[in-house]
């Protein structure tokens, strides 16, 4: 995770050290969610990076908001990934995947810490961040692939609800782990089962 990706939403630089810690806070989360994830507490957090509680207290009020950021870091990469990538049509829809894939074996763990009550598109039209990044993320890639299925771009949004269905980091990290399917078949089974979707929906309108 860049440092660029830990600034403050209002751009102010942030000092070497605040970084730095912070850049520690989210290592320590990836390596307990991984090694311990019922273990995963604030304090816990705190201890691995070396940091004292409550310096950790100060850039992070609780363990969810430590998470959200560590999420919404991520998701920023691959957002970065699909605005930089030169593919377009399906080929920039299956780049996309393969960087999330990417993205999920390295910090899939972690992701899964970060659970809501609230559904995908409660939290887009409330605004939520990571939701909205998200969104922007996969926008272009799915938009690509529906021209390619000759499917009508009006129904992007419900497609991309259908997306975050199909590519969850839970169960695609439940896939990997408890399956012997190799990635390359998860992949093609999980964008074959996004493809059918959008056709089902289009199809009842």
């Amino acid at each position: 995770m860049s440092d660029r990706q830990a600034a403050p939403r209002g751009g102010r630089k942030l000092r070497s050290d605040t970084l730095r810690n912070r850049r520690r806070l989210f290592e320590a989360v990836r390596e307990l969610a991984r090694e311990a994830p019922d273990e995963l507490t604030m304090q816990a957090v705190a201890s691995r990076a070396e940091i004292g509680p409550a310096t950790a207290y100060r850039y992070y009020s609780s363990l969810d908001e430590v998470l959200a950021a560590y999420v919404l870091s991520v998701v920023e990469e691959l957002n970065e990934f699909t605005t930089e990538s030169t593919a377009q049509g399906r080929p920039l829809f299956d780049a996309t995947v393969d960087k999330w894939l990417d993205l999920l074996v390295e910090h899939g763990p972690a992701l899964v810490q970060l659970r809501s009550r609230r559904g995908y598109l409660e939290r887009l039209h409330n605004g939520n961040e990571i939701i909205e990044t998200m969104r922007k993320a996969w926008s272009e890639p799915v938009l690509a692939l529906l021209g390619d299925l000759e499917l009508p771009t009006k129904m992007l949004e419900h497609a991309l609800f259908l997306n975050n269905m199909i590519y969850d980091p839970r169960e695609v990290l439940d896939l990997m782990n408890e399956t012997s399917l190799s990635r390359r078949e998860i992949v093609t089974r999980l964008t074959e089962a996004f493809c059918g979707a959008l056709r089902g929906w289009a199809r009842v309108g």
